[in-house]
């Protein structure tokens, strides 16, 4: 949703509202100025943010293992995933 700052202005109850179930860019003088956001998705993004890391902030090594990973297929998957059911089975015990 898209409002101008004046519209903000006089709507500012109903822009936080609409702003809890999805982002409202406010305008000024046609031009995008900021955003509003409800606090959850703001805590999303926050998390997301701390979680992420450029490329290029990544060690050799890690680069290195990224090239070299690959998606295991669907029977590697099951094997591993009943692996690990079953290890996490004997520690219950």
């Amino acid at each position: 949703m898209r409002v101008s700052s004046l519209e903000l202005h006089q709507k500012l109850g109903q822009t936080i509202d609409r702003a809890r179930i999805e982002p409202v860019v406010v305008t000024k003088h046609d031009h995008d100025h900021v955003v509003i956001l409800s606090a959850e998705r703001y805590a999303e993004m926050e998390l997301s943010f701390r979680r992420a890391r450029r490329t290029g902030s990544l060690s050799e090594h890690e680069r290195s293992a990224a090239q070299a990973a690959r998606v295991p297929n669907k029977k590697e998957r099951e094997r591993y995933l009943a692996r690990l059911q079953a290890a996490d089975e004997k520690s219950r015990k």
